[in-house]
């Protein structure tokens, strides 16, 4: 049963990495895509934000929802890198030369060489946000799910930065936070009457909030690279 989901995992992977090469232009587009902040967590975080400020029906159930899912995004974010660190480690498909994945010339074997491909934390986050967004607003939850699904996974697989199976976990962990923890995180904030704090102490409230989006699109990257130079001092 392992053997042939593993197979399956593979030769799906393949058949997505296959076209790599074909369009030239396309490929070099894509990997700017996949590669460019802006395109990534900075979409993300605009449509959090404009819903926030859009939103006219039941706008402080949209909002609380909106709050509970940039926690669990961070959440997501930790739960992520801990799980590819602590399970057994897994080499990305361009590590292996043997396996047959196509290289993009922009990549090389050593690309994220040492980083685990199980799950993909880029998965776990990014449909986090999106399920989150998606119980706030289904529309603009819907662009969220096609821009993981499409701009943010379907690419990591495309130049073998994860194979199918990687994303798929990352994304069933993400679903599933976002699904147990939004809606139960919401009603506390409701509860503790949260939107009624933004609006009496914004000069608070909203530069916070917005430290916190701009690090989850960076996937906490300026955090990490901090806490990585104090250690270096200190030891």
């Amino acid at each position: 049963m392992l053997q042939a989901a593993a197979a399956l995992d593979l030769e799906l992977s393949l058949l997505i990495n296959s076209a790599v090469g074909t369009l030239p232009t396309f490929d070099q587009v894509l990997h700017i895509i996949e590669r460019n902040t802006l395109f990534k967590g900075v979409f993300s975080m605009m449509l959090f934000w404009g819903l926030w400020f859009g939103v006219q029906r039941n706008a402080e159930q949209t909002r609380t929802r909106l709050l509970a899912t940039l926690v669990v995004s961070m959440f997501a974010v930790f739960v992520g890198r801990a799980l590819a660190v602590t399970l057994p480690y897994r080499p990305r498909p361009i590590h292996d030369p043997e396996l047959g994945f196509l290289l993009h010339t922009g990549l090389s074997q050593e690309t994220l060489d040492g980083w685990s491909s199980m799950p993909s934390d880029h998965a776990v986050l990014y449909f986090a946000l999106a399920t989150g967004i998606f119980l706030a607003h289904r529309a603009v939850g819907a662009v969220a799910l096609l821009h993981a699904t499409f701009i943010i996974c379907l690419p990591r697989v495309y130049f073998g930065l994860h194979y199918s199976l990687d994303i798929i976990v990352g994304a069933v962990i993400g679903v599933a936070m976002a699904l147990a923890l939004v809606p139960w995180l919401a009603r506390q904030f409701q509860r503790f009457d949260v939107p009624a704090y933004a609006a009496t102490h914004g000069g608070l409230f909203y530069p916070a909030v917005f430290f916190v989006t701009w690090q989850v699109a960076a996937m906490f990257g300026p955090v990490r690279d901090l806490l990585r130079e104090l250690a270096a001092v200190l030891t």
